[in-house]
């Protein structure tokens, strides 16, 4: 049951994916918890105990799990644990799926790509998505109400580039996944869209992708907070005629034919 010092009617957010302290999935949760949300997270590493603390001195009520998302079970304890504290679920984040602390990303083209590194980039993007959305819905539906955002990437519903072929391809069904589960619960109140970065400055940019940042339209990466901002829009009550839809958030990249630099052409 939630303690007694819960709020009953206080809305609650789940964030996967929180760990790092300068990534979307932090920023999020950060944001929401500023404006009235009790907050869950998670990541696989203990690291996100150290987020849950930065999230408390914001006055932000929560709870950290430090699990893997790609197993089931795991998130059926993330997600019971979640509901005896609050007693309930409103919005769920689903932001995992870029890489893990434990294994870094690696590129590889798909001639080079074994079968076990191409299941792992499928499962942590969408697995995870697929678990948790799975595991959260029964609450959703039981309350007529909710709110799931999937944060994919331009990468792979839009462009892509080589040796991203297990990632573009996850991302991808991400939106495939957004669109059919909108259908599915729209007459119960719950809307499902999907965001769609692009060069996002965190802190596992590489200097390849903060340089691609630079020449957006724009002049620079995104942040993680401009991100999080999007995402706190569609879990919000302005975004209820809002439903399978994929937004994208890329300082106008891929609307731009010309992608070099700026003095050569505009």
């Amino acid at each position: 049951m939630p303690g007694s010092s819960m709020d009953k009617d206080k809305r609650v957010a789940l964030v996967t994916g929180a760990g790092s302290p300068e990534g979307i999935g932090f920023a999020t949760a950060r944001l929401l918890g500023q404006q009235g949300f009790d907050i869950a997270i998670t990541s696989t590493t203990r690291r996100i105990e150290d987020r849950a603390l930065e999230l408390s001195d914001y006055g932000i009520e929560a709870l950290s799990f430090s699990t893997d998302l790609m197993k089931l079970r795991n998130v059926e304890i993330f997600v019971e644990r979640t509901v005896e504290r609050y007693g309930r679920i409103d919005v769920l984040v689903n932001n995992a799926g870029m890489a893990q602390v434990s294994r870094p990303e690696v590129v590889k083209r798909l001639a080079e790509l074994d079968e076990e590194e191409w299941d792992y980039r499928i499962a942590i993007s969408l697995k995870t998505a697929f678990n948790m959305a799975k595991t959260v819905l029964p609450y959703m539906l039981r309350a007529g109400y909710g709110r799931i955002v999937n944060v994919a990437s331009v990468t792979g519903p839009i462009v892509s580039n080589p040796g991203m072929t297990a990632y573009s391809a996850a991302k991808a069904a991400m939106i495939g996944l957004t669109k059919s589960l909108a259908l599915e619960v729209a007459a119960q109140g719950i809307t499902v869209n999907a965001v769609a970065p692009g060069w996002v400055k965190t802190g596992s940019s590489t200097k390849q992708e903060l340089v691609a940042g630079a020449h957006t339209p724009l002049g620079r990466p995104g942040t993680p907070n401009e991100v999080a901002a999007l995402i706190a829009f569609l879990a919000s009550e302005n975004a209820s005629y809002i439903t399978g839809e994929m937004v994208v958030i890329d300082g106008g990249n891929t609307i731009q034919e010309y992608k070099g630099p700026a003095e050569l052409y505009y």
